[in-house]
């Protein structure tokens, strides 16, 4: 058999096993779309002409219909078009997630290894195609795993209550992210309940970290210091305390307390360069030296010392991995570069920056980060009137 064939197998497997007609597929596919994407998709009908072609194995299927059909069935990429997996195999999973769905009282491990890889494949297709386009595959996904919780055997609610937690702060996060924060705050409530259910320290420590991030997103920063400090003292592993300590620095930074913040971002490089001790939960993926280079980078542009702000976010965007310097949640970091540049008097420089976040606004349709960079032009605008490369930018963005 063709691989295009065996790929044609398994996308049918995996739709059937979320109980989709071929209809309701093409429809989700322009759920969980980008508007750029959005735009360039053809009819509902033609949509439905693809899918059958893919699924009868007639054409090969490429990278944004990838894409589409790894948000839109919840399930990772690797699995729906890894090649080395057969289409026994593909289609005994999606029968086993079928029948514990209908059978939660018979759910087995296999099922929620599934379940947890399609979390992980949800991170990494957010940092693709951005928050709101996997917004609704996310909420499904949530929806279903608390379903089978509610149900599921003591043998497993141990593993499903940690999977839960990450699903609810997952959810949290991309709620943020599209400046839903009414939405957020309950799910971050939840995952730290699940967290401390499921006895994870760090699962907990990490909804509480994120519920310290929703409060900087509200300009609650007394909150933020105070629930960062809270949840670097119940982490055990070295990632998340990291989070906790560098995000309690910059709420200092931004109740004006300069010594403290820079002590915090210091303690916080020195917990991530010791390690050693638990094992971080699986959603720190992108958590590193260079992600603390850009808060110290942060930092600094708090502080309004603006020429180190912006050489230490350049060089954290810089060092991050390519598979995530491109995400939608790093282009706000180059939109803080770029405001940097602009105040420490390097016009061009700042230009060069919101450039490359445009592009990947662009890709990724976010809806939040545009208003960053029609802030930091408004202020090239205003310090460089005359600037060429400004006077270009003004161009591609009015």
């Amino acid at each position: 058999m063709s691989e295009k064939k065996r790929v044609g197998e398994r996308l049918r497997a995996a739709r059937k096993a979320h109980g989709l007609t071929v209809a309701d597929l093409a429809e989700r596919f322009r759920e969980v779309a980008s508007d750029r994407v959005r735009q360039r998709l053809p009819s509902l009908r033609d949509l439905e002409r693809t899918i059958r072609g893919h699924e009868a194995g007639e054409h090969a299927v490429g990278p944004r219909y990838r894409l589409l059909y790894a948000a839109a069935l919840n399930t990772p990429e690797e699995s729906l078009f890894g090649g080395d997996a057969g289409p026994r195999e593909a289609s005994g999973d999606g029968e086993r997630l079928a029948f514990a769905v209908r059978n939660p009282a018979r759910l087995d491990g296999t099922v929620i290894d599934g379940l947890a890889a399609t979390l992980a494949n949800q991170r990494r297709v957010e940092d693709v195609i951005g928050s709101q386009a996997v917004l609704g595959a996310a909420q499904a996904h949530l929806a279903l795993v608390m379903r089978l919780l509610r149900e599921a055997p003591d043998a497993h609610a141990a593993r499903l209550l940690a999977l839960a937690s990450e699903a609810s702060q997952f959810n949290g996060w991309l709620s943020t992210a599209v400046d839903a924060h009414a939405a957020a705050a309950p799910l971050y409530d939840q995952a730290l309940r699940l967290g401390l259910q499921a006895g994870d320290k760090d699962l907990a420590a990490t909804a509480l970290s994120m519920r310290g991030h929703l409060a900087w997103a509200s300009g609650e920063y007394r909150d933020m210091a105070s629930l960062s400090e809270t949840a670097a003292g119940l982490a055990t592993a070295p990632g998340t305390r990291a989070v906790a300590t560098q995000q309690r620095g910059r709420a200092l930074a931004l109740l004006r307390d300069r010594q403290g913040a820079l002590q915090a971002i210091g303690r916080a490089e020195d917990v991530l360069a010791g390690q050693g001790g638990a094992a971080d939960p699986d959603g720190l993926y992108f958590y590193g030296a260079a992600m603390l280079t850009m808060q110290r980078g942060l930092i600094f542009g708090y502080l309004e010392e603006h020429t180190t702000a912006a050489d230490l976010l350049t060089d954290g965007i810089q060092a991050m991995p390519e598979s995530i310097r491109g995400s939608e949640w790093v282009a706000w970091y180059r939109v803080k570069a770029a405001a940097a540049r602009a105040l420490a008097g390097d016009p061009e420089h700042a230009v060069a920056e919101l450039r490359a976040a445009v592009e990947v606004l662009a890709a990724t349709g976010g809806t939040k980060t545009p208003r960053d960079i029609a802030h930091v032009h408004r202020i090239l605008k205003t310090r460089y009137p005359k600037h060429p490369s400004v006077t270009d930018l003004t161009g591609i963005l009015c």
